[in-house]
C-alpha cells in the first residue's frame, strides 16, 4: 500500500513540474506592434557588445538592429522570421534564447527533471531516517556504544 502511495505523489510531481515546463515554454503574444518588437530586441545580443543586448547597447550597430527590428515589425513579418533574417545577417549568436528543438531543448528540460529527482531523493532519504528513530536498541547495540563511550 505504501509503494502505491509514492507512485501516485512521484505521478502527481511529474504531472506538475511538466506543466509548469509546457507553461513557461508557450509563448504569449504580445498585444501591440511596439510590444512584440520590445520583446525581440530585448532577446537579441549585439553583435560587437559583450554579452550586452540590443535595447541597453549604445553601439551604432544595435541602433541598426533595432531599427531593422522594427521595420521587420511593421512589415508583418513574424518572429522566427525576424530572428533568422537577423541570425543570417549577424550570425547565429545574435539569438539570445536557446533553440527550442534538437539538443537546444536540453537546457529547458534538464534543470526541470534534476529539480524533480533531488526532490523525490530528498523525499525518500527524509523518510527513510524518519523510520529508522522508532526503531529500539538491542542488547549488543548498548554494549557496543557503551564500551566506546568507557574512557581508554
Amino acid at each position: 500500500m505504501k509503494q502505491r502511495h509514492w507512485i501516485s505523489w512521484f505521478c502527481i510531481a511529474l504531472v506538475s513540474s511538466l506543466a509548469l515546463v509546457a507553461a513557461s515554454v508557450a509563448d504569449d503574444p504580445p498585444a501591440t506592434e511596439a510590444e512584440r518588437a520590445y520583446e525581440i530586441k530585448a532577446t537579441m545580443l549585439c553583435p560587437v557588445c559583450d554579452g550586452q543586448n540590443v535595447l541597453e547597447s549604445n553601439a551604432p550597430v544595435a541602433a541598426a538592429i533595432r531599427a531593422q527590428v522594427d521595420e521587420l515589425v511593421s512589415e508583418g513579418r513574424s518572429d522566427a522570421e525576424i530572428r533568422a533574417w537577423m541570425a543570417r545577417q549577424y550570425g547565429k549568436d545574435v539569438n539570445a534564447n536557446p533553440p527550442r528543438t534538437g539538443i537546444g531543448s536540453l537546457i529547458w528540460i534538464v534543470p526541470v527533471f534534476v529539480a524533480v529527482a533531488s526532490t523525490g531523493f530528498l523525499v525518500f532519504a527524509f523518510r527513510k531516517w524518519r523510520v529508522g528513530r522508532g526503531s529500539e536498541l538491542s542488547d549488543d547495540d548498548v554494549t557496543i556504544v557503551s564500551s566506546l563511550r568507557e574512557p581508554t
